[in-house]
């Protein structure tokens, strides 16, 4: 009798492959109804965006729910908020503000949740400051989420300050309709009086 030829994959069973599978929950389910595993897309979304390559799974157990990530984003969690709208919000200043310093690439998650990190992100949140906002100047680049919705209305910006610069040029209906989209996405035009 011969034996059945085992297939290579890159992901190790079925119940990752049912893990996986719902990353795309996060195209239509709102932030706050977000779970660890709606966390974790966003977090290998952000991070095929930034290196241009999949995040690295460690798949060190046969479960997803007892991983190396999961555990990551249920530490992060239980020291920043389990709000799943902070949550994100933290992810994305992690890649605004960590990554670029970063003096090589990042392979893992757990840069995010080291207590040097998470600490002064918290501080600031609980002063009622906005993280993402502490440390924006003219030459602070926009997210990519921004830059999108820059672009498809037909405006070219990669900083606060190019987009501070455009908005003393341009104040018509198609560049009022961009920020409206640009604010509802989360975007605070109060930066741009303040970066002049």
């Amino acid at each position: 009798m011969k034996e059945p030829e085992i297939e290579l994959s890159t992901i190790p069973n079925d119940k990752y492959k049912k893990f996986f599978a719902r990353f795309e929950e996060i195209k239509t389910l709102p932030v706050e109804q977000w779970k660890v595993v709606h966390l974790l897309a966003y977090f290998c979304q952000k991070y095929r965006q930034t290196y241009q390559t999949e995040y690295a799974w460690k798949f060190n157990h046969q479960s997803p729910s007892k991983c190396f990530e999961v555990w990551q984003i249920s530490s992060l969690s239980s020291k920043l908020s389990s709000n799943p709208v902070i949550l994100k919000e933290y992810i994305d200043w992690a890649f605004e503000t960590l990554i670029p310093k970063a003096k090589r690439k990042l392979t893992s998650i757990s840069f995010m949740t080291k207590d040097e990190v998470v600490n002064p992100y918290k501080m600031l949140l609980l002063s009622g400051k906005n993280p993402r906002q502490a440390n924006i100047t003219r030459t602070t680049l926009l997210p990519e989420t921004f830059v999108a919705i820059i672009r498809n209305n037909g405006f070219n910006a990669a900083t606060y300050g190019d987009l501070a610069f455009l908005s003393q040029m341009y104040q018509d209906e198609r560049w009022l309709q961009m920020f409206q989209q640009l604010t509802s996405s989360g975007f605070n035009q109060q930066l741009l009086i303040e970066i002049v």
